[in-house]
């Protein structure tokens, strides 16, 4: 399923991609947003579960033998990276982060179902995958109907991003209180949230503050 996702995600990318962006250029995201995403969800889940692989440096990058990941560190290194290499090649980072959105959640839901799977279906990571399924439709439904909402004054593109960032993440954070997870978690849930919806207040608002 994990390689199965990977190969998803990267023909979806360049599929969303395409139209606007180099193809080298997009290919050169394609892998550095997977490795990003990989290693800095990995290193995340290790810092947060200080001593599950203490026996050996190697744990940390066995993902095969020491299963273990964190998708909210892995959200962020994505986020970061997606960040600087738009400062590199001068793009809009909403413009271009929210493009990537809808594959990202595709290539997630490959993901959490392996480990869903894995768990003998484990009801915790089946209420993450309808989130996922949840979050995605509401993105295709934002996208062609955002622009049309009276109260987002400025229609600028980042709105789609955003909004189910914030959506999914507050939900996600509800749902981690309710598992009892760790509270670094519920935090960084919540941090994510909060930063979504004030980044909509004022993208909504950029046109009235130039006047």
């Amino acid at each position: 399923m994990r390689v199965i996702g990977s190969v998803v995600f990267l023909y979806l990318l360049w599929r969303y991609l395409r139209d606007n962006y180099d193809d080298q250029k997009i290919i050169a995201y394609s892998w550095g947003a997977l490795l990003s995403f990989l290693v800095s969800g990995r290193l995340v889940y290790g810092l947060i579960n200080w001593g599950v692989w203490n026996d050996s440096w190697w744990d940390w990058v066995s993902a095969w033998n020491k299963p273990g990941m964190s998708y909210i560190g892995g959200f962020v290194g994505l986020i970061l990276m997606t960040w600087w290499y738009c400062r590199q090649q001068q793009w809009k980072f909403l413009n271009f982060a929210e493009d990537v959105s809808r594959p990202f959640l595709v290539y997630t839901w490959f993901l959490v179902t392996d480990e869903w799977l894995r768990s003998k279906f484990e009801w915790k990571l089946l209420i993450y995958l309808l989130m996922l399924v949840l979050v995605f439709l509401t993105n295709k439904w934002l996208s062609n109907r955002y622009r049309s909402f009276t109260w987002y004054k400025s229609g600028r593109k980042g709105f789609v991003l955003l909004a189910t960032s914030f959506l999914f993440f507050l939900g996600l954070s509800l749902v981690l209180i309710l598992f009892k997870e760790k509270i670094v978690n519920v935090i960084l849930a919540s941090v994510i949230s909060l930063i979504s919806l004030v980044g909509l207040y004022i993208l909504g608002n950029i046109k009235y503050e130039r006047k």
